[in-house]
């Protein structure tokens, strides 16, 4: 009997000593600021380290600070809604209690043909990723996107991006003149119907865009908000567009 229960013990230490032999990472411990082309980036939130296989980043522990929701939550920690959805299911998105600890994933992995210079874009994730060689290594930088929803999706496919366009007027398509009749043929940059924000990239002389947002849309970021456009923050398409040049490669996928 004194065997039996010194072998527990002991199975009991080392599965306890495995467990905590190694302290949980906790969103934001590990960021700090880098510069690339003249545009700041906080490292292992919005750029991150490429592995050799396409792996990056990892996933991190937060604990909430007061009542929220999921939408507010991604807005502050810069994620997608359905990716805290998705790494959190045990969670009601629009109730998400002080005190909650929850999972940010950022532990993420590109296909394995993937090319340097090129934009991807995942409708699962909500997310845009633009891998890039620098001096010291070769990073991705990466950022939560709005898309379309069933009734106008975000085609999926090959694009060039073939227009770059500064605080660009918007030109509404039919689809957005149908579910708003109000609207005039073209939203001049700086009114608050232009969703067009700041930046546009336009795909294969089409009206679908990446571009960025209209200040009182910005939360709508990282949930299907468009119609069939990719949505960036105004913050987050200024520095893309300085990245990418004219027919640059944009991949849009599932």
């Amino acid at each position: 009997m004194r065997l039996k229960f010194l072998i527990v013990l002991l199975l009991g230490i080392f599965f306890f000593d495995k467990s905590f032999s190694q302290e949980p990472k906790y969103y934001g411990w590990d960021f700090k600021v880098i510069k690339i082309k003249d545009h700041y980036y906080l490292l292992n939130q919005e750029v991150f380290m490429l592995k050799e296989n396409g792996e990056f980043g990892e996933n991190y522990i937060y604990k909430v600070e007061e009542d929220t929701t999921f939408v507010d939550l991604a807005y502050k920690l810069k994620v997608s809604y359905y990716e805290l959805k998705e790494a959190n299911k045990s969670v009601n998105p629009f109730k998400v209690e002080k005190g909650t600890v929850i999972t940010i994933p950022l532990k993420k992995k590109l296909s394995e043909n993937f090319n340097y210079n090129t934009v991807y874009v995942s409708l699962k994730d909500k997310r845009l990723y633009y891998p890039i060689k620098l001096e010291d290594g070769d990073y991705v930088i990466t950022f939560p996107v709005g898309t379309g929803d069933e009734e106008y999706p975000t085609p999926t496919g090959e694009f060039a991006i073939t227009e770059k366009k500064i605080n660009p007027d918007w030109i509404v398509p039919p689809s957005a003149k149908a579910n708003n009749p109000k609207l005039p043929p073209v939203v001049p940059f700086g009114s608050p119907e232009n969703g067009l924000g700041t930046r546009a990239l336009r795909l294969n002389d089409s009206s679908y865009m990446i571009h960025g947002t209209s200040k009182r849309s910005e939360k709508g970021v990282g949930m299907k908000i468009s119609y069939g456009c990719i949505v960036l923050r105004n913050e987050d398409i200024e520095r893309l567009y300085d990245l990418v040049d004219l027919n640059t490669k944009v991949i849009i996928f599932e």
